[in-house]
């Protein structure tokens, strides 16, 4: 028990400084919600600055090699509509009956309809042949700080952006005022995010820096590392060379993009093989006689995206219109499931397919060779085959608000979570297509976006019931650079995409058609980020994704507030509007939680020595308990030993002998030993040592005077120790008497040694 005792007491000392370490202060949301006053929340940073004000309303332009009219777009007056002779003048403004699925009158609804996503820049250009020549607005991309090299949720003005995984969500940002430490509140944020799958061809591309000059390569050739040696001999289905009637609608409403990338990246190889005149092969051959071209255009420190056109062969790169390169373009306009000539379809996803070549490594890294760009060195890109698509959701996101001004701007927020809202299989969110089996589908952009389905005319929109949905199949054609409406829900995902296939990297270092260059050349953090990615087709999906946020951050904005309905606002009024900042807008109130302090401990094993402690307290307490509860020891029992182990009572029974009984309860023994005064002896000072040499005798011994003062003090000690022991004995002679002549005792008393 001693030892258990110490350890006891060990680990109570060492808990006592221990175990409050970890203690710590923070803030954490509130149990309860809180009405706060949300108001506008002003970006700052470039794109605050490069976003334009608000107008509406928004406009939709139909037609492709001709203007057409827009469902439910239809001018009246006749003379207007045909004003050309070989043209119709059409109207471009979008008709209620188009819009009206999408208005949500939920007072605090935050999930943006079609009309709340909206073109961050815009021109004015009036045409003839729309609006009678009237001047409408066309939407453009003006890039901006680059996003793609965060690894985060970043707030910006309009949107949410993703660029962690890709994904753009559409929020005209709030924020709450005069929250002391900050609040965090949760809304549901529709959100579209990529979509990307990518297939390794097995086919990797090897050129050498110059011996003489860095920026001259050569010595350009196609390893084969299984991608003709092993290329199945069955050809994947759907079929794309045409035997197949229905490839346009194998897939469904689901794209299936890896199989789609699989089965592109079979066809690729197949088309090449022709090209090279290749029967078989083996592993680790080599092609030379068609890559000088490539050798030529490659980087050791760049990608390059693409349509599927084969332009790695230098037959195909310098005859695009020869029967082999309108071979591989078709192929890879098949992957995608439609042609832009198509019958436009709701139930048809959008798809772009196409190549992703990596950022090239050393080929002999295993043996020593770094990244450094040394003359004559010899580099490896791996080449990919992809395709992508997009698709909506809601996400429910957290914010949090750290300011405890009456100010408000866009760096007081943050996202603290975002995950997909959660549905149960009756309640799935419904979601509404325009129809518009009359068009193709590069004549027009399809309204969609989710509705009541009770608001719907069935015969103009499909309903679906889904958590997500694919958005429809648009144009290939139409990029960035070449916007001709203000409707950016149905025509800027899709066009981001075909700006990222078509122009983002396609020639190393030099930006096309209004879109900037992604390569990688001229900026080493791309660079850097890209070198680990592509070496795997999900890091290579991932980098396609990426690109395509950060340009659809450049291009689009949300307007939606969730305040609308009890503003009277439209949503777009509050995004870049032209009142001053500092002007503080109060657009409602909505319930957040208020961020309160707390005490948190962070790390448990700090704690250890006090856990110990409370577990040998719980076992004292139980082994207690036990014996209490079988009476093994009595209440009696412990109260009699205690009494008799006091030291005032053996000090009394020493000293004055038949005092009182040895059995007496405390009142008695107090009532009679009361009066009693136990004379104890002051303690004896220790003579101080003396820093003066003691007097010593002949040969060393000591003084006569201090032989006789030892002498003198043990004669003293002696006789106490003798009257001791006669008053010891007295006390035993009396406590055997009281025993004799208490028989009926129930205790058993040891008699002292």
């Amino acid at each position: 028990m001693s030892v258990i005792a110490l350890f006891a007491t060990l680990c109570f000392t060492v808990a006592g400084f221990l175990t409050p370490k970890p203690l710590h202060d923070y803030h954490r949301p509130s149990l309860h919600k809180h009405h706060a006053q949300f108001s506008y929340a002003p970006d700052r940073s470039f794109f605050g600055q490069g976003t334009l004000s608000r107008v509406s309303p928004i406009y939709r332009v139909c037609g492709w090699t001709k203007f057409v009219d827009c469902p439910g777009s239809i001018y009246d007056d006749p003379a207007i509509r045909n004003k050309f002779h070989n043209n119709t003048v059409v109207n471009s403004t979008i008709p209620l009956a188009t819009i009206k699925p999408f208005m949500n009158e939920k007072a605090d609804n935050t999930i943006a309809s079609p009309m709340d996503i909206q073109y961050r820049n815009y021109y004015e250009e009036p045409n003839a042949y729309v609006d009678n020549g009237e001047v409408n607005i066309r939407g453009f991309i003006q890039p901006m700080q680059t996003l793609l090299l965060d690894d985060s949720y970043r707030l910006i003005e309009g949107l949410i952006v993703d660029s962690i995984n890709g994904g753009v969500g559409f929020r005209n940002h709030s924020g709450p005022l005069r929250m002391g430490l900050g609040a965090q509140w949760t809304e549901d944020i529709l959100f579209i995010h990529p979509e990307t799958a990518c297939t390794q061809t097995n086919l990797s591309l090897h050129f050498s820096i110059s011996a003489n000059y860095f920026y001259k390569h050569d010595n350009g050739y196609m390893a084969d590392d299984g991608g003709f040696a092993n290329l199945p001999t069955e050809i994947p289905e759907p079929r794309f060379d045409g035997l197949d009637d229905d490839w346009q609608n194998a897939f469904g409403e689901a794209p299936d993009l890896q199989r789609r990338s699989f089965a592109l990246a079979w066809w690729n190889n197949q088309l090449t093989a022709r090209v090279l005149n290749i029967s078989s092969s083996s592993v680790g051959d080599r092609y030379t006689s068609e890559f000088s071209n490539y050798a030529t255009l490659a980087s050791p420190g760049s990608i390059q995206i693409s349509p599927m056109n084969g332009w790695y062969l230098d037959s195909i790169y310098k005859k695009s219109a020869s029967a082999a390169a309108v071979e591989f373009a078709s192929y890879g306009r098949r992957c995608s499931g439609f042609n832009d000539t198509d019958p436009s379809s709701s139930s048809k996803p959008y798809v772009r397919c196409g190549y992703f070549y990596g950022v090239p490594y050393p080929s002999r890294i295993t043996d020593g060779q770094t990244y450094r760009y040394d003359l004559a060195s010899n580099w490896t890109q791996q080449l990919y085959t992809c395709a992508s698509s997009m698709k909506a959701s809601v996400q429910t996101v957290t914010f949090g608000s750290n300011t405890t001004n009456t100010s408000l701007d866009l760096g007081d927020l943050r996202v603290l979570a975002v995950r997909p809202k959660q549905y149960s299989e009756d309640a799935l969110p419904i979601w509404a297509i325009e129809k518009a089996d009359a068009y193709r589908i590069h004549d027009i952009n399809l309204m969609w976006g989710l509705t009541n389905e009770s608001q719907v005319d069935e015969d103009a929109f499909e309903i679906r019931r889904t958590a997500e949905l694919y958005l429809p199949a648009s144009t290939h054609d139409i990029t960035f650079g070449h916007i001709y409406d203000s409707f950016a829900a149905g025509m800027a995902p899709g066009a981001a995409w075909n700006s990222v296939y078509e122009f983002a990297a396609a020639i190393r270092g030099i930006a096309i058609d209004f879109i900037p260059s992604y390569s990688g050349e001229t900026d080493y953090g791309l660079t850097l980020k890209y070198r680990n990615l592509s070496r795997t087709p999900e890091g290579t999906a991932k980098i396609m994704n990426l690109i395509w946020t950060d340009l659809m951050a450049f291009v689009v904005v949300g307007t939606k507030t969730g305040f609308e309905a009890t503003t009277g606002s439209s949503s777009a009024s509050h995004i870049k509007s032209k009142r001053s900042d500092s002007a503080l807008t109060i657009l409602g109130t909505k319930a957040v939680h208020k961020m309160v302090r707390s005490i948190g401990y962070s790390d448990s094993r700090y704690a250890i020595p006090a856990f110990i402690v409370v577990g040998i307290l719980i076992f004292s307490v139980a082994t207690a308990t036990i014996f209490a509860l079988r009476k093994s020891l009595s209440y009696e029992i412990l109260e009699h030993y205690i009494n008799q182990t006091s030291m005032g009572r053996t000090a009394s029974q020493l000293l004055y002998p038949g005092i009182a009984p040895i059995d007496a309860s405390t009142k008695e023994w107090s009532r009679a030993t009361r009066d009693l005064i136990l004379d104890v002896p002051r303690p004896q000072s220790r003579p101080k040592k003396s820093t003066r040499p003691r007097l010593r005798g002949r040969r060393g011994h000591s003084s006569p005077s201090a032989s006789s003062g030892a002498s003198l003090l043990r004669v003293h000690q002696e006789m106490e120790m003798e009257n001791r022991s006669q008053s010891h004995l007295s006390a035993q002679s009396h406590y055997s008497a009281s025993r004799a002549s208490s028989p009926h005792s129930p205790y058993t008393i040891h008699q002292f040694a």
